[in-house]
């Protein structure tokens, strides 16, 4: 699944290709994604023009100047690409939808697995699936501590290990599997640790981990694994700096610099997998 760097990334994309520009066709070729596209997403959308795009967690909101903003997630394997339009334009295996632009702009929306979803709701108003959602990872230095004590705070309350709720998007927006892996590790601390056990200076480290790591990923345009490219069908390259994501077994790349050699462990918290040092990690 596309997370917070992906999706900022895929943004950044879109904005870049289709803002100030005005919708002219809506095709809606499969309905059925998480829930069923809206029916009237075509008379919404016509003769819109979009703009603005922002992001919340791992949500895509395309805001339009009737008022009206566009919802989108990727779900586990969805895809939104832009190219030129032409006549010739040949419709994608598994494209649910197809947006045009007076510009000439194609935008398409594709996803094989169909776990994405894509709803319109009014500009003024909070989309159900947003109201409940935490703050998003991403702060200027000067709020890192004002950040680190509500999260110490959110912390205090968990019995529940510090992985599941650095996952939990009700603490905090957008992060997902691989990043909080890769922030603990940058943080020294262990995924298996208790969330109550965390301390202010503990967090403090884990904040900042986390504006490390999501910096640099979105900076080297996310991680592609499987299906995700970015709006030009281009792939993400920040698999290649993970350090301890997928790499069971092989040897951490902290403890060499120390003249150890330490493998990198797997386990499985709330059904998904950690990776992790339990030399580095405490």
């Amino acid at each position: 699944m596309p997370e917070l760097p992906e999706v900022e990334t895929i943004k950044r994309g879109l904005e870049q290709s289709l803002i100030n520009q005005t919708i002219v066709s809506v095709k809606c070729h499969r309905d059925h994604l998480r829930i069923p596209i809206p029916k009237n997403l075509d008379s919404v959308l016509m003769n819109a023009q979009i703009i603005n795009f922002t992001r919340r967690g791992k949500y895509i909101l395309i805001h339009l100047n009737n008022q009206q903003t566009i919802l989108i997630h990727l779900g586990m394997s969805g895809k939104m690409i832009v190219r030129p339009h032409n006549s010739s334009y040949i419709l994608q295996k598994h494209e649910h939808l197809t947006v045009l632009t007076k510009e000439g702009q194609c935008l398409s929306y594709i996803d094989p697995r169909r776990f994405g979803m894509i709803d319109i709701f009014p500009s003024n108003q909070t989309h159900r699936l947003l109201v409940r959602m935490g703050p998003e990872p991403i702060i200027p230095k000067t709020k890192y501590s004002q950040f680190s004590s509500y999260l110490y705070n959110q912390l205090q309350k968990k019995k529940q290990s510090i992985k599941s709720s650095l996952l939990d998007q009700h603490l905090i927006a957008g992060l997902g599997n691989i990043y909080v892996c890769e922030a603990l590790f940058l943080a020294e601390i262990s995924p298996l640790r208790p969330s109550n056990s965390i301390t202010l200076e503990e967090t403090f480290h884990i904040v900042k981990a986390i504006q490390t790591i999501l910096t640099k990923a979105i900076k080297a345009g996310g991680s592609s694994m499987r299906d995700y490219v970015h709006s030009d069908g281009k792939r993400g390259y920040f698999q290649m700096q993970w350090n301890v994501y997928g790499k069971e077994k092989e040897n951490c790349s902290k403890c060499l610099t120390k003249g150890k050699k330490t493998l990198i462990k797997r386990t499985t918290q709330a059904g998904r997998s950690s990776f992790y040092c339990d030399t580095c990690q405490r």
